[in-house]
């Protein structure tokens, strides 16, 4: 197991035990959301000294409790990289859920959902037309 993935593990359990979301650990460390999404789901290796400094500031914990005694995470704790056999199972997936739905007029895929109206470019607006003489 990679260091990335034992650094997510701890940020997320201190984060979680401060009672804090990732956004409020943003706005207190002045790093962008994506990255502290990014370190939780261990996909930035390497983080920089500044980088633990200031996410050791906003969890209000010492430095070192973030990089110390690190402890592999249960499985499925931390989110590990896609490969490509997952790459082409959801592609396959998606396939599959657009043919059983079938095509809008043009091709594109139609809702699957009942109460949501087609809002594909071409399609025929009927639902979308009945609601408005509804709000009328």
């Amino acid at each position: 197991m990679g260091l990335s993935k034992k650094i997510a593990y701890r940020l997320r359990t201190l984060r979680e035990s401060a009672h804090l979301s990732q956004q409020e650990v943003a706005d207190r460390s002045d790093l962008s959301l994506s990255l502290i999404a990014k370190m939780e789901q261990g996909r930035k290796a390497d983080p920089r000294a500044s980088t633990i400094l200031a996410l050791a500031g906003a969890l209000d914990v010492r430095p070192g409790q973030l990089i110390e005694d690190l402890v592999e995470p249960p499985d499925g704790t931390v989110a590990g990289k896609k490969g490509k056999k997952d790459k082409k199972k959801k592609k396959k997936l998606l396939e599959t859920l657009t043919a059983t739905v079938g095509n809008g007029t043009n091709g594109t895929a139609r809702s699957v959902a009942p109460d949501v109206p087609d809002l594909t470019p071409g399609g025929d607006g009927k639902e979308r037309k009945k609601k408005k003489k509804k709000d009328r």
